[in-house]
């Protein structure tokens, strides 16, 4: 893909489109893309103002590890710039059938969700919560949650074993689906968060935007036991349960 990026380093250094763009590719070899990776998980660790001061030569925020990995600044911005996680041209058109809002970013999330329940098996105890990813982009599935420390992003539930808080299952929140009305709702996210972990004896503890009798229900019939804070008023809350005496 030829971006404005590449108009712009030709301008730069006098080369053509095509040259830059075979340079990147030929660089983007898989060995070499471990580069690449090493330096984004580096950016998670230590923040900066700007992308390009991971390379600065100036002593205030001067960082050695994004130079010596072995790549330097431009290619790293280049490759940044063209970088695609799926093929675009088989993207559906949101309101066609098989649209997917997270197509761009889904073949990552999926391989590490498959990994995370491959390389490890938590323990009796998990928990169920709800996280915000703090994001003010263009996109039409960002929250805004009042309450939360950042307030705009990208709601996500997690699956988590309760004592080392590890991921084991993760559903990003997409909005309103289009054919499913009961999508979203508590009891469908809690039911496919579990759906690795059923029959197998553990016991999950959620607030009381999830829990109800008839999750509780649904995951006791597979085996899996709950526990959680609860809501007098949902609707399938038996009311003699809050009755004073």
């Amino acid at each position: 893909m030829i971006c404005k990026a590449a108009y712009k380093q030709k301008e730069a250094r006098g080369l053509s489109v095509t040259k830059i763009c075979i340079c990147t590719v030929e660089y983007s070899l898989p060995t070499r893309n471990k580069n690449f990776f090493a330096i984004i998980i580096h950016m998670s660790v230590l923040h900066m103002s700007s992308l390009r001061d991971y390379w600065s030569s100036r002593p205030i925020i001067h960082t050695p590890y994004a130079a010596s990995v072995g790549m330097s600044r431009d290619r790293f911005l280049a490759i940044l710039t063209m970088f695609h996680l799926n093929n675009n041209d088989e993207k559906a058109a949101r309101g066609q059938p098989g649209y997917d809002p997270l197509f761009k970013i889904s073949p990552v999330i999926d391989t590490l969700t498959n990994k995370f329940q491959d390389v490890y098996t938590p323990e009796e105890q998990l928990t169920i919560d709800e996280a915000i990813c703090p994001f003010r982009g263009r996109i039409f599935f960002r929250v805004y949650i009042k309450g939360k420390p950042h307030k705009y992003g990208i709601r996500k539930f997690k699956l988590c074993e309760a004592k080392s808080s590890y991921i084991y299952n993760l559903d990003v929140y997409t909005g309103a689906h289009p054919t499913n009305t009961e999508h979203n709702t508590a009891f469908s996210v809690v039911d496919r968060l579990c759906d690795k972990i059923k029959g197998k004896g553990h016991c999950v503890y959620m607030d009381r935007w999830f829990s109800s009798p008839k999750i509780f229900h649904r995951l006791w019939g597979c085996k899996t036991k709950a526990v959680g804070t609860v809501m007098s008023n949902r609707k399938e809350m038996p009311k003699r349960a809050f009755l004073k005496n």
